[in-house]
């Protein structure tokens, strides 16, 4: 039964690079078999299409003709800012999530000047800890 064909599901067919007809034509068979709309979707082409087409949709890195230093700089409290905001600001959790420690990960916030860092005085953790324990 021949199926209909999303366009994006076809851009993605027509943009792999296939090593012969044949293979595209048994990956279009293969997606018309197990789609179960009336169309085939994206989701319906195999996996290793599926996976190209992620990693084509991946941003790049464009040089703009600064340092490597800088560049990694730039790189680092990016990711580092990433791994904050998803951890609402807990350092411990970022440093986990980023596989560092939290000595380094609050080091380096505080040197790009990182905002989304929760920060507590000493005073703040031991009230914290006090009212826990009562």
């Amino acid at each position: 039964m021949e199926r209909s064909w999303s366009s994006e599901a076809q851009a993605v067919l027509d943009a792999y690079p296939w090593e012969s007809p044949g293979e595209k034509a048994r990956a279009k068979a293969e997606a018309e078999l197990v789609a179960f709309g009336k169309d085939v979707e994206c989701d319906d082409l195999p996996l290793r299409v599926r996976r190209w087409q992620k990693r084509q949709a991946r941003p790049r890195y464009v040089w703009r003709g600064e340092s490597l230093k800088a560049a990694t700089a730039a790189f680092e409290a990016e990711l580092i800012s990433q791994a904050l905001a998803a951890s609402n600001g807990n350092i411990a959790a970022a440093a986990r999530a980023l596989g560092s420690t939290p000595r380094i990960v609050s080091y380096k916030a505080r040197k790009y000047n990182l905002d989304n860092v929760k920060r507590q005085t000493r005073k703040q953790r031991k009230e914290k800890w006090e009212s826990s324990i009562r």
